[in-house]
């Protein structure tokens, strides 16, 4: 975090000394576009013959079309990353490769304590009741890549409030992992885009007119499923 906010000034500290050269540019999309710029660096280096537990926990179309067809980075997003890239990267995040046949598994962790437990840390806007499907998923294929005992969730605000959840290992969780890692890795290889796997994260997802189409077309859909808009 450190290394956001110290980016944050010096970026503040330019502008300060320049406002005079600005002229009629727009400042907060100056701003925008160098945090889209620095949190590309951030980005994970995709391998031909290698799937990342980030990609097959998460929608695997939405992994897809980031490898295959990506649009540009928005701002809330390129700021997610960014925010959750520094941690990791301020607390020297370890990669770890789990041998499937041909294909290799990576996982990340923020932290390994004693080579017996795994952490992760998650900053969200509001400290959830429960732990997300997706980050159990994530932290559980982290245990099996890392071999370790246990593992824990840390959720945290701005504010410095966090909540963290154990994790014990589920074979049957993993197993679900490597065989979403597997069809990624085999559509991917064919170039053939995934089925639309709708959740509530849809809605905010910057691919979701290349699911749904149209907006009344979109809505009707997203009714079926019961993730429509509540009036």
């Amino acid at each position: 975090m450190n290394v956001v906010l110290n980016y944050l000034c010096s970026i503040n500290m330019t502008f300060m000394h320049c406002g005079t050269m600005l002229g009629g540019r727009n400042f907060h999309k100056l701003i925008e576009d160098e945090l889209i710029k620095f949190s590309k660096k951030l980005a994970i280096d995709y391998d031909q013959n290698g799937i990342h537990v980030f990609e097959i926990t998460r929608c695997t179309r939405l992994s897809y079309f980031e490898r295959m067809d990506a649009f540009e980075d928005e701002f809330s997003y390129a700021l997610s990353k960014l925010l959750q890239g520094s941690l990791r990267k301020f607390l020297n995040g370890i990669t770890r490769e789990y041998k499937v046949d041909e294909l290799t598994i990576y996982a990340t962790v923020d932290l390994v304590i004693d080579n017996d437990i795994v952490i992760n840390f998650i900053p969200v806007s509001k400290l959830p009741e429960f732990p997300h499907p997706n980050d159990l998923l994530y932290t559980n294929a982290s245990m099996f890549v890392f071999e370790t005992r246990g593992g824990f969730i840390v959720y945290f605000t701005p504010e410095g409030k966090f909540v963290e959840f154990s994790v014990s290992p589920s074979k049957r969780m993993f197993e679900q992992v490597v065989r979403r890692a597997r069809i990624l890795h085999l559509l991917l290889k064919d170039k053939k885009t995934p089925v639309v796997e709708p959740s509530e994260l849809c809605i905010s997802c910057k691919y979701f007119q290349r699911c749904f189409g149209q907006q009344d077309e979109s809505e009707h859909i997203l009714d079926v499923f019961g993730l429509g808009k509540k009036n």
